[in-house]
């Protein structure tokens, strides 16, 4: 989910190799009590040279003959400065770290009641903008270091583990030089120079420099404590400050309100009167209970306060696998670009605390060429400014005729000699001494490849694409030709099997086995699929799937060929299948045979059908897409064929196949007959943006409405126009997010459907089992209120950070989340409500749900449901 999650947790490892050092300082680092400072950063005054301890307190830096002037920063301690003679052996030079002297500022503590940390951070929010933008293109090179342990792993997992060459209890890591470039607003390019790890031959993923941006908002759904909503969600505590440099640096304790997962905890500094970030320490915890510690140093570079150094950790304990990883970064050869537009330092009035001298201010006329320089502004001031300088650089940009929807643009590529470089080149770049841990898991690695180093190369050997017997019953991908960096393999073939597949996610729960329903009996299906992709950003694709039913001893199957890319794609589909009455399939097989055969219920309802389509999807631009499809269909009616079932309940029996629906008064079986159905969709998204990665653009729709037109029109034996709107979104609302659809539509012109295959259907649910997708009802009928009339549906669903089960921080802390809900259908022939209670993440996949129904203003009943995922 998150990037650095993923670059942590499955690929960060290590190569080390020791290397013969001509002349440079090195040392120990550690604080008054003797205890080691890890991760201290090191700056060589005067030159771009720099470096950081390792977890070991141990650090050391290629120098040539000469004096230099050492900085040795850690937060919380006060900055240290030495002056070493260097000549051509290594000077050893420990170093001893004062605690920083905190003290209260009594300017900035006031006469308020309020905690001083509140104005503190308002100015600091109000100036984030100008932080942010302040720097027009950077450029740095960056040395990135990461290590990866697993600790345990379930039974299940130790095969793979083996395979794969990783022990339990090895220190992995993984060393990289990067050169980063960013241009405003958010271009990024970066690449690889040099990779070194210990990871099993063959595998030696590059890494990249995580970058987070304290200035921003919110960070992969987490607020951070400069958004201008920090105040809703976190406390502030001033806990006095230093001075460092002539700066006076104020440090200010954030606490959550409500404690629980995406919500940060920890310390940051603040620059006193340029409202700049010095450090901070945070830490979280992810929705996947997933523990991180973020650390970050800034230093002044060219008048500007850049990060400097990096360290996150990462704890993890899912379903009995247990790690942990680690990954720093230090950056140094800055040049940078300064905007003299943003780049001031105007004295922020808080209006909150000095309210004369606000009103006072307020009566100036601002003028944007010069607004910054006036000596005083109000934070409401500020926040206008910002607006109309970023309105007026976006027209620029526009006039330059660069792309202004594009909100990211990042690429990332890997030197083709990135894993060649020789020793003498991790001489002078290696930053960061390995500790003794980290050079015992490069010698237990090196021990373990060496001693198996026939068995490895078997193993590649077989690991080509070839078919073993076991694939038969867990399914299996193929991959063929060499993988690209970055990039997918050129052609896969991938085959799902009919018994126990493993191998689609899509099929894992509920969707996996052979099936039962009460029209073909057991049901066996399997799926094959042969996937070449011409270029980075196109492919095409044929797909087969194959059903075969015991009860009718009869086959069925399709096949769909299509080609496309990001901007458009075209698809052909043939075949003769099996399909749910409605085509949103509200029911999964794996549902339906639970019931069927546990509690003597075939909710399922289906029809065969012999088909030949079209299909065509174009996107004009991120905010506006069009698909339309062509399609011949023969329809076939069928009839329950068994009535099997493991249990016989008195009061219960099997149903027809044909549903049941009020406007039709369940006459509903229908004859065979020929359909043409055209089917057209627009979607507008009014404020969506544009992402690029490694040159390939694709949709941000954070925040943005999304507005559907659909028009669907059956021709031949059928004769109808339906014409549907939708509109949804999804947005944070009280601390909490909030989801909603709005669906109406109705059938247009002088027929309607003929056959209840053509109706509007609505997406319910009569089993214990609640399936994913929001626009499902909880204990609607799955056809009774399908129907050729106007009709119009809403899903509401508000995330209550505390609400009962939640009330408890361990619980949050452990993931459980709840939510409220309300659903809604009017139609000429009912009023459904729908009310709810719901909460998820117990074991991680487990949710449940209460919910009361009513109809037409009347009370009809209370169900419950059970979820099983992970969303």
């Amino acid at each position: 989910m998150r990037l650095w999650t993923f670059t942590l947790l499955i690929s960060i490892y290590f190569f080390y190799s020791q290397t013969s050092i001509a002349g440079g300082i090195r040392g120990t680092i550690k604080n008054t009590k003797g205890e080691v400072m890890p991760y201290t950063s090191i700056l060589v005054k005067n030159t771009s040279i720099g470096t950081m301890a390792n977890e070991d307190g141990k650090y050391e830096v290629t120098l040539k003959p000469g004096t230099y002037e050492l900085q040795f920063q850690y937060l919380g301690y006060q900055v240290l400065s030495k002056s070493v003679e260097v000549g051509d052996e290594y000077v050893t030079v420990d170093v001893t770290m004062q605690e920083a002297v905190v003290q209260l500022n009594e300017v900035q503590v006031g006469s308020s009641d309020e905690d001083a940390a509140y104005t503190i951070m308002r100015k600091t929010i109000s100036m984030a903008r100008f932080h942010m933008l302040e720097v027009d293109s950077w450029s740095a090179r960056t040395y990135v270091k990461g290590t990866f342990r697993v600790i345990d792993v379930p039974f299940l997992l130790k095969g793979a583990l083996k395979k794969s060459n990783i022990q339990v209890g090895t220190t992995y890591v993984l060393e990289s030089i990067n050169e980063i470039s960013f241009q405003q607003p958010d271009k990024v390019k970066e690449k690889a120079i040099s990779i070194r790890s210990n990871l099993p031959p063959g595998s030696q993923p590059a890494i990249n420099f995580a970058q987070l941006n304290i200035y921003q908002p919110a960070f992969f759904g987490i607020i951070l404590p400069l958004s201008p909503k920090a105040f809703n969600y976190y406390r502030f505590t001033y806990e006095g400050g230093f001075e460092e440099n002539g700066k006076w640096v104020n440090r200010i304790k954030v606490t959550p309100k409500i404690k629980g997962q995406n919500v940060i905890e920890g310390s940051i500094y603040i620059v006193d009167q340029l409202w700049s970030i010095h450090s901070y320490r945070f830490k979280f915890t992810d929705e996947n209970g997933i523990n991180y510690n973020l650390q970050q140093i800034y230093n002044l570079t060219q008048d500007v306060w850049m990060p400097i150094q990096s360290e996150i950790t990462v704890k993890a304990n899912i379903f009995g696998a247990e790690g942990e990883a680690r990954y720093v970064t230090s950056v140094r050869n800055y040049q940078l670009k300064i905007n003299p537009k943003y780049h001031q330092q105007p004295v922020v009035v808080d209006e909150k605390i000095d309210k004369e001298k606000a009103a006072e201010v307020r009566k100036q006329k601002i003028d944007t060429e010069t607004a910054l320089k006036q000596k005083e502004l109000t934070r409401k001031q500020l926040r206008q400014l910002s607006r109309e300088m970023e309105r007026e650089d976006r027209k620029e940009r526009k006039e330059r005729g660069e792309d202004v929807t594009v909100m990211r643009d990042y690429s990332f590529n890997v030197d083709t000699l990135a894993r060649k470089r020789p020793s003498s080149f991790w001489e002078d770049e290696r930053q960061v001494p390995l500790t003794d841990t980290e050079i015992k898991g490069y010698k237990q690695a090196d021990s373990l490849y060496k001693a198996n180093e026939d068995k490895i190369k078997k193993d590649s050997i077989k690991s080509l694409p070839r078919f073993r017997l076991t694939h038969l019953i867990f399914g299996h991908t193929y991959n063929y030709g060499k993988q690209p960096e970055n990039e997918w393999y050129p052609r896969t073939f991938s085959f799902d099997s009919p018994l126990l597949n493993l191998n689609n996610p899509d099929y894992f729960i509920w969707n996996n086995m052979g099936f039962f329903n009460t029209v073909e009996g057991t049901v066996l299906r399997t799926r094959m699929r042969y996937t070449e992709r011409v270029n980075k950003d196109s492919r095409w694709s044929l797909e087969g799937n194959l059903r075969y039913s015991f009860e009718r001893n009869h086959l069925n199957g399709g096949l769909t060929f299509s080609r496309g890319n990001q901007q458009q794609s075209f698809s052909v589909s043939a075949g003769h299948n099996i399909f749910q009455f409605n085509g949103n399939n509200p029911i999964p097989e794996g549902v339906n045979t639970v019931n069927t055969l546990l509690w003597e219920r075939n909710y399922m309802k289906i029809y065969e059908k012999t088909f030949a389509s079209i299909q065509w999807n174009k996107r004009f631009t991120e905010k506006v897409s069009f698909s339309t499809s062509i399609a011949f269909e023969h329809r076939d009616r069928l009839v329950n064929r068994t009535e099997y079932s493991w249990f016989d309940f008195k009061k219960r029996e099997l149903t027809s196949n044909d549903p049941s629906n009020i406007e039709l008064q369940d006459q509903t079986a229908f004859p065979d007959h020929n359909a043409w159905i055209w089917a057209s969709s627009l979607t507008i998204r009014p404020f969506a943006k544009a992402g690029i990665y490694n040159g390939r653009r694709y949709l941000i729709n954070n925040n943005s409405p999304v507005f559907t037109i659909n028009n669907r029109s059956g021709f031949g034996d059928v004769h109808f126009n339906q014409l549907e709107l939708s509109v949804g979104d999804e947005f944070r609302l009280l601390r909490g997010g909030f989801r909603y659809l709005v669906r109406g539509g109705l059938f247009y012109g002088p027929q309607k459907p003929n056959y209840l295959i053509d109706f509007k259907h609505f997406n319910g649910n009569r089993t214990r089992f609640q399936p994913e997708g929001f626009d499902f009802f909880r204990l609607l009928d799955y056809y009774n209120y399908s129907t050729t009339h106007n009709y119009l549906q809403a899903h509401a669903s508000q995330q209550i950070n505390r609400l009962l089960f939640t009330q408890f921080t361990s619980l949050r802390l452990y993931g459980i989340r709840e939510n409220l809900f309300v659903n809604a259908l009017l139609t000429t022939e009912t009023n459904v409500y729908e009310v709810g209670y719901g909460f998820r993440g117990l074991l991680k996949i487990l949710g449940a749900e209460v919910v009361t129904t009513f109809q037409n203003g009347k009370y009809v009943q209370t169900g419950f449901r059970l979820r099983l995922g992970f969303n």
